[in-house]
């Protein structure tokens, strides 16, 4: 994984020259370091990408679930409804990690929730969601570029 490269990608690239970088990445740790980084002002495309990439590990997509504030969609799925890009992307990408779409990898994952976020979520999510709020030991990525 190369810093520089990556942030000459995020900082310089247009939106189709992006989707181009991201899915050549060949890596779980520069996919997730991109993801760490990525503006969400860029939209839901470039993200889309990383999902579709095949080193897209189940931390990066942990990742991108909760960056794109998935634990609001969890908390109350009605809250999408308004926001008919965001809907779509959180829906698409909740139903990928639901399904086991995506598997494990070396990276590290933590929902960084307080106590009682996950208490309150605790209670509402079903056995099959609790994924979203289970940490993943491993390799920490969270690089700031």
């Amino acid at each position: 994984m190369n810093k520089e490269t990556i942030a000459q990608h995020l900082y310089n690239d247009n939106v189709s020259q992006a989707i181009n970088y991201v899915q050549n990445i060949s890596d779980e740790e520069t996919l997730f370091v991109y993801a760490y980084n990525y503006n969400w002002d860029d939209g839901f495309e470039i993200p889309k990408a990383i999902m579709a990439n095949k080193y897209c590990t189940l931390s990066v997509a942990l990742l991108l679930f909760r960056v794109a504030d998935g634990l609001t969609f969890l908390q109350d799925q009605s809250s999408a409804d308004s926001l008919p890009e965001w809907k779509n992307f959180i829906t698409m990408l909740y139903e990928q990690i639901i399904n086991g779409k995506f598997g494990p990898g070396k990276a590290s994952y933590d929902p960084e929730l307080s106590k009682v976020q996950e208490y309150k979520l605790k209670k509402v999510l079903s056995s099959n969601e609790i994924i979203f709020i289970t940490k993943i030991d491993g390799e920490d990525y969270d690089i700031s570029i």
